[in-house]
């Protein structure tokens, strides 16, 4: 197609897009490995799920200065450093495994039952601390410079192809995430420094592919007050919602993205309705890797929901791509929100770990196309030189639900059980989607083409 001519070849994307996959697959296996090693070395299922909630609100916190960050600095340089810092703390992450993590010989029993080098050795009661301390140093770095691949991307690809890289990017994020479960338990059973050290090598790829990176939107100038130079971006130097926000401070720049969201209505009840589904979704499905960990089965199998995940994003993006400009967006991110909560709903009910897989696969078939429309459609309202701290805001409310979510869920599991901790989940699911689909100024979204005329029909505010 000749828009995918255009993509791959008239832009830097597909350089972007390597250095991107390259951070997002070493993350997959840390965020992997990482909770089930705390569960192995502690036996608490709240221990591991703590250490995740930590970890979210220290880059949390740190993302509002890193949207800041990221609007002010070149994002080139600031990808470049994420991936240098990423060799480092991997590389630290491995020698700390190897260190303080196993055993002098090879046990018959793993982690869970997988014929791995078993947790062990005298300083085996150190490593919870070591892992903790470096996960933390990983969320800092992810905090304030994770975001910036995302804050990019608008300058690497032309607007009117947004929704078609996003689409393929969702295709990437269910590969990833299809192969980092499975992967991630592979490496464990090899060794269990082995998906830091894989970690580290992919974060070199990403360096050398930022690097390559040429094509790209760059702040010209930049003043006292932290506003481009650029004369096309002029008029983007003051936050527009609908008047009541005029040229903040520099002390609140961190502020500007989440004030916006917050202030406009469809921004606010929207961000409200994504909180509550990335808090719920994302505990649903560590909480079920940890229950298959903890009954015994092989390290692999810990990864087999989140590939069921990966196996109905893949199916849906494949779709998507087509289905943006052919079908009103509002009734795509409906659908979207509608599957959500009933495939979780169903995962729940059902007992068996295999029909749990379907209804998580058939949840998110409507994913990528959903997200292809709500990200377009931001990208639109937000100016090049805010889409950082716009990032970064939504970063925060997400992930602080996310971190609340997983550690009540957590405890909630070592107190109720998995099922019934699952099942409040999938009502908290259940009532995001009924609060979206309740906006009107959503479901009335209709395809790209006619967004400027809706915009300005429901008064929604640009940044």
């Amino acid at each position: 197609m000749a828009s995918d001519t255009e993509l791959w070849r008239g832009t830097d994307y597909g350089w972007w897009l390597a250095a991107d996959t390259s951070g997002a697959v070493g993350a997959s296996l840390i965020a992997f490995a990482v909770p089930l090693m705390m569960l192995a070395t502690t036996g608490s299922s709240a221990a591991a799920t703590t250490t995740e909630s930590i970890c979210v609100v220290v880059q949390t916190v740190l993302g509002l200065a890193g949207g800041v960050i990221q609007d002010r600095y070149d994002r080139r340089t600031l990808m470049l450093i994420w991936g240098a810092s990423g060799v480092v703390l991997s590389a630290v992450a491995a020698a700390a495994v190897m260190l303080f993590g196993n055993a002098p010989k090879t046990s018959g029993h793993g982690v869970n039952g997988a014929n791995a080098p078993a947790f062990g050795g005298p300083y085996a009661h150190v490593l919870p601390i070591a892992l903790l301390c470096i996960v933390v140093l990983f969320s800092v770095r992810d905090g304030l410079l994770e975001n910036t691949s995302n804050a990019m991307l608008r300058g690497v690809v032309p607007d009117e192809q947004l929704p078609h890289a996003m689409a393929l990017n969702d295709a990437r994020d269910s590969t990833v995430t299809l192969a980092g479960g499975p992967l991630g338990g592979l490496l464990m059973t090899v060794g269990h420094a082995v998906p830091f050290l894989t970690s580290a090598v992919l974060s070199v790829l990403g360096v050398v592919s930022a690097w390559r990176i040429r094509r790209y939107w760059k702040r010209a100038t930049v003043d006292d007050s932290g506003h481009s130079g650029n004369a096309d971006d002029a008029a983007d130097d003051a936050i527009d919602v609908s008047g009541a926000i005029t040229a903040a401070p520099r002390w609140r720049d961190a502020l500007d993205g989440m004030i916006w969201l917050l202030h406009d209505r469809f921004q606010r009840h929207l961000i409200i309705a994504a909180t509550m589904v990335t808090g719920a979704s994302n505990a649903f499905l560590l909480l079920t890797a940890l229950d298959i960990s903890q009954g015994g089965s092989q390290l692999i199998s810990a990864g087999f929901i989140n590939a069921a995940s990966a196996v109905g994003m893949l199916l849906g993006a494949l779709m998507a791509s087509q289905l943006v400009n052919r079908v009103p967006g509002g009734v795509l991110v409906g659908v979207m929100f509608a599957l959500l909560a009933a495939g979780f709903t169903g995962a729940a009910l059902v007992p068996s770990m295999v029909g749990k897989a379907i209804f998580v696969a058939c949840s998110v078939l409507a994913l990528p196309a959903g997200n292809a429309v709500l990200g377009g459609l931001s990208n639109t309202l937000v100016g090049k030189d805010k889409l950082g701290r716009v990032g970064a805001g939504s970063m925060v409310l997400q992930y602080g639900a996310y971190g609340v979510a997983v550690a009540l869920a957590g405890w909630g599991m070592q107190t109720i059980g998995y099922g019934p901790t699952c099942l409040i989940l999938a009502t908290v699911l259940v009532a995001a989607a009924a609060y979206a689909l309740t906006m009107r100024s959503l479901i009335t979204l209709p395809t790209p083409d006619r967004w400027a005329e809706h915009i300005q029909r429901w008064s929604i505010a640009q940044f």
